[in-house]
């Protein structure tokens, strides 16, 4: 059972190495994908992804593909946005960006700033304590506030009693 998909008009893709590359003419996003079961075919303006067996789990990582694939040519015509926000109950903490990192200052009391690596291709906007994080790859910008959220990670204390934190509030990008 092969998974095609036809990319868009003025959109090409490539796959040498193991790793797919998909072009929109300006810019290009690169995914790899190397399983030794699957055999993947650019013919054109179509990507094909075939499983070399006929069992549910490498036919389950054909599809995975394909939808990686879906994600990039998305990511190419929009964006992918993460809004986030900040939120103290006692200690105001303090949200920047300083040159590839997002810093967080003061959390909760703290004397040292907890600082979160921003992937490559990823913009980060800090507005007060709202941050936007944007870009063309869906897995990159979805890391980067994952990281975000889990770097102000609270220790041993109640969830319920201390909810200061920094916290992904709406998702859009693509066709969502």
């Amino acid at each position: 059972m092969t998974e095609t998909v036809e990319l868009p008009e003025g959109f090409e893709a490539s796959f040498e190495d193991g790793v797919l590359t998909v072009s929109d003419g300006s810019n290009e996003l690169e995914k790899k994908m190397d399983h030794a079961l699957i055999e993947v075919e650019v013919d054109g303006r179509e990507v094909s992804f075939t499983p070399l067996r006929e069992k549910k789990d490498v036919k389950s990582v054909s599809g995975s593909y394909r939808a990686h694939l879906e994600n990039l040519v998305q990511g190419l015509q929009q964006d992918y946005v993460y809004k986030m926000k900040g939120v103290y109950a006692h200690f105001p903490m303090t949200i920047k960006q300083e040159n590839n990192q997002v810093v967080i200052e003061n959390f909760m009391g703290e004397q040292h700033p907890r600082k979160i690596d921003i992937m490559e291709g990823v913009d980060v906007q800090v507005d007060g304590d709202g941050l936007e994080i944007s870009g063309p790859n869906k897995e990159k910008v979805s890391q980067t506030a994952a990281r975000i959220e889990q770097m102000c990670h609270k220790g041993n204390r109640d969830p319920r009693t201390f909810q200061d934190g920094v916290y992904i509030t709406e998702t859009n990008g693509g066709d969502q």
